[in-house]
Parts: C-alpha cells; sequence; structure tokens
C-alpha cells in the first residue's frame, strides 16, 4: 500500500484537519476572551505557539495509535481485519462538520454583532474617560496610530547616521499631515534609539497601535532601505518592504514608504484630498546638508545650533526654493535666541525673512503662519496689548495642525498661565501635546511650572521630576524645581537644587549669576562673590554679567559705583533677559530714594525714554513697561497727591487693558491702595498678602518696601513689627544656609 493510502486508512489526513479547524477555533474564543480581561499580549503568542506545535504531535499519534472498541491501541497491535478505522472516519468527518458550523456560526457573531459597522470592536463605554490624562491605550484608540522608531543604520559608519535619522524624521513628518492619523512625536520616537526596548513596550508607553521601523543601509550612489509596519499587540507585520536603489530614487522612496504605510493603516487616510508632501527638493546636495542639519538642530546646544545654521544655509545655497530648509533655518534662529547665542531682534529680523518668501508662496502652509506668529509675539519685542492676545488665540488654533511643535504649544500654555491666570486650560494645552510626544521632556516640565503657578505643589513636582527622568542634561529643569522649592519655603533645598543646574552646565554664565544673587540678597557676601566670580568669568558683558557686576557693588555697600553701572544699562537699554534690566531700575530707584534724590532719578529715566511720561499710552516693550511703572513710583517725592493720583489711574487703565493680571502681584496691590489714598488698606494689604509669602519665595520682599513711596505706612508699628519678623525669618534662614555651605559639595 502506498505512503498516502496508508496516511488516508490511519486517518491522518482527517486528524489533521479536526485538529487546524478545534485549533483555529480556540484561539478566536480565547483571544476575545482575553481582550476582556485585558491579558497581556505574550499570552496569545504563547498559546499560538503551542496550538502549532501541537499540529505534528497529533498527526504522529493518528499515525501510531488507533482508537479501538477495547481502547486506544498501538497501530502494529491491531489486526488489519479487526481495524475499525474507517468507521472512526465517519465519526472524524461528522465531527468536521460540527464544527465547522460552531465555526461559520462564530465568524457570523463577530461581524454583526460584536463589530460595528465600520468594523471596528465596539468599546467598552464604562471605560472611556471625556480627557485623557495619559498617553491612549491603543487598545482603545478609535483611529489609526503609529510611531516611527529611528531607522537603524547598516552602513557600519556612524557618519552616516544623520542619513538614517533624517529618512525617520521626514517620514515622521509625512505621515503627520495626514489629520486622521495620530503619529507620535520625534522627541518620544527617538527617546527609544538603540535601547533594545520591545515593540509591546514602545506602544505602551506610547500610545500606538503600530509601530513602523526599519534599516538603512548607504553605500556610494546606492541605498537599501528596508522597511517593515507591525501591529503592535500582537507582533503580526501588516506590511514590509526592501527597497535596492540609487540615492536619486531617496524622495521616490520616502513617498513609497509614506503612502504604503497610511494605506496599509487605514484605506480611507488618503482619501477627502489627504495627500502627503514630500520635503521640497529633488537636489540631493541640498538634501543631504538638510539632514545633517536636523541632526544638529535636535541636539539644541550653544555649539550645535550654529553647524546646524551653517548647513542650513549650504542646502538654500543648493537649492534656494528648499521650503523645508527655509523653516528649519526660521526656526533654528528662534532656537539660538532662546539659548542666549543671538539676541531676540536678531532672530527676528534673520527669521522673518525666511518665513515670508514661504507665504508668499503658500498662504495656507500652517509651520509657516505658526513660526510668523511666534516671531511677532517675540521675547523682549513690540507688546501692543489687544493684537498680543490675538495672535496667541490664532496660535493656539493652529496647534492641531502642528500636533508635534511642542516649543509653539509651550508659547500658548505660558501666556494662558502666566499672563491670563488661566492655569488649568493651559495645563490642557500642554496635556494635548503630550497625546502625541508623552515622552516630551519640555512638556511636562511647563506643566510643572504651570501647577507651581497654580499652588499645586505636589502635583508640580511630579511632572518636574517626570521632566528631569527624561532629560536629566537639561540645567533648567533643576532651576525651575528650585522655584518650586521656593514657593515652599525650604531655602536650603533652592540652593541645592541651583547648585545641582550648575553641575549639569557650568559653562552656563546664567545659573551661576542666579546663585551670586541669591547669595547677595541673603548678605553673604563671600559666597555670592565666589560664584559671580565664575559668572562674569564665562560672559562679563553679558547683560547678566553686567546685572551680576551691579548686584556684587551694591550688596557690598559701594553705592556710587553701583549707581553709575544701574544708570549705564538703563542707558544701553539692556536686554531684559533673566531680569537684568529691571534688576537696574530697582537699584537705581532704591539708590536715588534713600538719599532723596527722587526728583533728579526721575528726570534721568525720562531723559532715556521722554514718551513714557503719557501715562494714557501703553510702551511698546517690556522695557518702557518697566521704565514707567519706576518713573510713577518716584512721583509721590515731588509731586501733588492730586497729580499723582490721576497718573496713577491713566496707567492702571492703560494696564487694565494690556495685562489684566498686573493688579495681582502683590506690590502693585498695595501700590494702587497707596496711591489712591487708602493707606489703611494698604497696610492691611502690605502684611497680609506682601509679606506673607515664604522668604524664600522672595528674599527681597521688606527691601521692595523701603523705596520712599512707601514711606507712609513703613512707619506704623503693625507694618514695622511685621517687617522685623520677615528679617529675623531672613536672618535664621541665613544662618542654615551658612552652616550648609560647610559641606563638601560646596567647598570646590
Amino acid at each position: 500500500m502506498s505512503l498516502f493510502n496508508e496516511l488516508k486508512r490511519r486517518n491522518v489526513f482527517r486528524v489533521g484537519i479536526a485538529y487546524v479547524v478545534v485549533a483555529w477555533l480556540t484561539a478566536q474564543v480565547v483571544d476575545l476572551v482575553l481582550e476582556n480581561f485585558g491579558a497581556p499580549a505574550w499570552f496569545m503568542r504563547s498559546l499560538l505557539v503551542v496550538l502549532a506545535a501541537g499540529l505534528p504531535l497529533a498527526m504522529v499519534f493518528a499515525w501510531a495509535f488507533e482508537m479501538t472498541p477495547e481502547g486506544l491501541k498501538k497501530e502494529k497491535d491491531v489486526d488489519r481485519s479487526q481495524s475499525v478505522t474507517h468507521v472512526t472516519g465517519r465519526k472524524l468527518d461528522r465531527m468536521i462538520i460540527g464544527i465547522m458550523a460552531v465555526v461559520i456560526a462564530f465568524l457570523v457573531l463577530d461581524r454583526f454583532v460584536l463589530r460595528d459597522e465600520s468594523g471596528n470592536t465596539v468599546p467598552n463605554t464604562e471605560t472611556q474617560t471625556a480627557e485623557a490624562e495619559e498617553p491612549a491605550d491603543p487598545a482603545n484608540d478609535t483611529g489609526p496610530s503609529v510611531a516611527v522608531l529611528p531607522f537603524i543604520n547598516m552602513s557600519g559608519d556612524t557618519d552616516n547616521e544623520y542619513f538614517s535619522d533624517g529618512l525617520t524624521e521626514t517620514l515622521l513628518h509625512m505621515l503627520a499631515q495626514l489629520p486622521e492619523l495620530r503619529v507620535a512625536a520625534r522627541t518620544s520616537s527617538f527617546a527609544f534609539k538603540g535601547k533594545g526596548t520591545s515593540i509591546e513596550e514602545i506602544s505602551t508607553i506610547l500610545g500606538v497601535a503600530h509601530v513602523l521601523e526599519g534599516s538603512v543601509q548607504k553605500a556610494g550612489n546606492r541605498v537599501r532601505i528596508t522597511a517593515q509596519l507591525i501591529r503592535a499587540d500582537d507582533g503580526f507585520h501588516v506590511w514590509s518592504q526592501n527597497y535596492d536603489r540609487t540615492l536619486e530614487d531617496i524622495f521616490a522612496i520616502q513617498d513609497e514608504i509614506a503612502t504604503d504605510v497610511a494605506n496599509a493603516l487605514d484605506t480611507s487616510l488618503l482619501g477627502g484630498g489627504n495627500d502627503i508632501h514630500n520635503v521640497d527638493t529633488t537636489n540631493l546636495s541640498a538634501f543631504d546638508a538638510y539632514l545633517k542639519a536636523l541632526e544638529k538642530q535636535a541636539i539644541y546646544s550653544f555649539s550645535s545650533l550654529p553647524q546646524a545654521q551653517s548647513l542650513l544655509k549650504e542646502a538654500l545655497a543648493a537649492d534656494p526654493e528648499f521650503v523645508d530648509a527655509k523653516l528649519a533655518l526660521a526656526r533654528n534662529y528662534q532656537m539660538m535666541a532662546w539659548t542666549g547665542i543671538i539676541g531676540e531682534q536678531v532672530s527676528q529680523q534673520q527669521a522673518l525673512p525666511l518665513i515670508q518668501q514661504v507665504l508668499e508662496k503658500d498662504p495656507a502652509n500652517y509651520f509657516a503662519r505658526a513660526l510668523k506668529l511666534y516671531n511677532e509675539l517675540g521675547i523682549n519685542d513690540e507688546f501692543k496689548p489687544e493684537e498680543r492676545a490675538s495672535k496667541y488665540r490664532e496660535l493656539r488654533d493652529l496647534l492641531p495642525l502642528i500636533p508635534n511643535s511642542t516649543t509653539l504649544r509651550e508659547t500658548v500654555a505660558n501666556f494662558l498661565s502666566f499672563n491670563q491666570g488661566r492655569h488649568q486650560e493651559a495645563t490642557e494645552v500642554l496635556e494635548a501635546g503630550l497625546l502625541v510626544d508623552p515622552l516630551a521632556a519640555n512638556l511636562h516640565d511647563s506643566i510643572g511650572k504651570t501647577l507651581t503657578r497654580a499652588g499645586l505643589y505636589d502635583k508640580a513636582m511630579v511632572s518636574l521630576q517626570r521632566a528631569l527622568i527624561l532629560q536629566p542634561g537639561n540645567p533648567n529643569f533643576y532651576f525651575n524645581i528650585a522655584d518650586l522649592k521656593a514657593e515652599q519655603g525650604d531655602l536650603n533645598a533652592v540652593l541645592q537644587w541651583q547648585r545641582k543646574a550648575v553641575e549639569v552646565d557650568p559653562q552656563d554664565h546664567e545659573l551661576t549669576g542666579e546663585l551670586a544673587q541669591d547669595f547677595f540678597n541673603l548678605g553673604l557676601l563671600e559666597e555670592g562673590n565666589h560664584w559671580a566670580a565664575k559668572s562674569i568669568a564665562l560672559a562679563p558683558e553679558s547683560a547678566v554679567g553686567r546685572k551680576v557686576r551691579l548686584q556684587q557693588a551694591y550688596a557690598s555697600g559701594d553705592m556710587d559705583n553701583a549707581l553709575q553701572m544701574a544708570q549705564s544699562m538703563i542707558r544701553d537699554q539692556i536686554s531684559i533677559r533673566q531680569g537684568s534690566f529691571g534688576a537696574a531700575l530697582n537699584i537705581h530707584n532704591e539708590i536715588m530714594s534713600k538719599s532723596g534724590r527722587e526728583r533728579e532719578a526721575y528726570d534721568y529715566l525720562l531723559s532715556i525714554r521722554p514718551e513714557l511720561a503719557d501715562f494714557t499710552t501703553f510702551p511698546g516693550d517690556y522695557k518702557g513697561l518697566q521704565m514707567q511703572r519706576r518713573v510713577l513710583l518716584l512721583m509721590p517725592a515731588f509731586k501733588s497727591a492730586e497729580e499723582t493720583g490721576q497718573a496713577w489711574l491713566d496707567y492702571a487703565s492703560t494696564m487694565d487693558r494690556a495685562f489684566p493680571r498686573w493688579r495681582e502681584f502683590s506690590t502693585n496691590q498695595v501700590l494702587n491702595e497707596l496711591m489712591l489714598g487708602r493707606t489703611d488698606e494698604a497696610e492691611r494689604l502690605a502684611i497680609d498678602i506682601h509679606l506673607s509669602r515664604p522668604v524664600s519665595a522672595d528674599l527681597r520682599a521688606v527691601e521692595k518696601l523701603q523705596e520712599s513711596v512707601f514711606g507712609v505706612i513703613t512707619q506704623r508699628p503693625e507694618l514695622m513689627a511685621r517687617m522685623s519678623e520677615v528679617q529675623l525669618e531672613k536672618a535664621r534662614l541665613r544662618d542654615g544656609v551658612s552652616e550648609m555651605m560647610q559641606k563638601p559639595e560646596w567647598q570646590q
């Protein structure tokens, strides 16, 4: 008898078919049960492996054994004349037919009952929330989502790393253009580079249902790219493709990958006029320089940003119409301003022409429109109240169209929180960004700062520490924790966190300058001089360097030198960075007020900015705003109460339109009552509000009340007593800091 006939006689084929059908049905039922119990994906994969391994075992068993009326026997022990395999075969046929009927019933149930009309599993409404506070669970996500992981550089040359990273970033931005597709942002996707994290874990952290990964091998004029789209919950390869072409085909390859991935995720993504646009160049030299620039820009450091600037200019020299390079260069100028490499006005002047060139050809370019708004809002430029609020609203409306731009999102949130006191709304704007960029350290940091302003210190600390874990090399995060500790009254912790920031970036003169300022405000001259020397050595003529030298002279009692430096800084209209300009104004007014020279100080300020005498007109910049307030504070010493009161009413009316929250600041509340002649209320506010904060939150709270304008209330017994209490608390804190200075970590 042939082998085939023998296999048929022993029912091996029937057993194999029956096993496959039963195994399939078992897998479907178990998968449905596990989905409702939230079992991990590895359990289902393990079951499939076991079921697959059981098939050959079942067929071997069917070959070697026979079920007889006496029970299970080895096939060799059964007399062929007594064999009942034909009877067993008919039983297997009936069993297979019965199981197939169950399978068909299950398919009908799954198609028409368990799924909605769009083919998606009906969600459990009890687990849905109106507002997601953490990255969405891909299992509950109703729309397609994907993370584009950094493509692996297989070229054997680390110098080609920029190419694989740049290809990844280009694909990410191409897919992000589809409004119905949620794409994890670059910061979060690249956080897994080189870490070997499992697809399942990445999916859970980023809240995506699919992951696109691949590799790039570049050699000469050839490029080999492998890409694969993986379904995260079970590891199934939804789509994969290999490309082995010349480098000139790189743009076509990118188009094909993005289009194929979109179609594999959901064929409707490319419908309704939704197109995917590649980078706006076909020039290989320009594209290569652009990719190298993106690598440098992502580092975001004092040394890397100028390198990115040079590379982007190289790209534009090769292709002057390269839109992506123009916008990247405009953004680079803005990033250079934030890091202090160039001034704010220089940044704005350099970025604006690039942005305008793009908008002239494509007025609907979302990113260009957002960059233009950001450029107009500026850091230290025009401050036109009504226009400013309008521009922020417009920028906020653009955020859903550019979901990966965390810097712009932070700008909007900061305006809502700091300028308007809408802390909850600001937090919601930032949390929306975490849905596509859950590992963006700066978003967590901004949430922490917003919650600190709202007085929610415990929640703020959680967000600030999360930012620090994600990006421990960012010194600003340490300083933001220090600010929180200041509001909690822990001065030693404030200084410890500031020192840690300096350890992270000892070359940043602004960090050492802040430490010097705190020590000077405490009256610890030796410690202040130590940190001042470090700051001044790094950048003696910077705005912060000049501020530190001014504070050093003032704290040392060298008032003549301090006054000269303050007037020089005001005359030069130095930057407002880190409160440099405000410090010059404060020290100038304090020195002049203590010597009874308020009129001289008043005349000096107006000689620099004569227009500030008109209190009905809001100044066009932050410096004018600060100067006008100081001008007004000098007036009670030599102007009539009527004239001063009217000037204050004009000023207050203008401020109400420009910056509605200005009255919330404690000194402004006290001043408002003083200027209107309500001295009893002014004293109460000085005691209950201005001097009620922890001393560490404002080390100069008492000194701020020593200008002559406050003289009418500072001699009152109750306020004098409270000021003495604050100074005693400050002395106690100073002693604690002096003791801390003896610890080894401070003896460096």
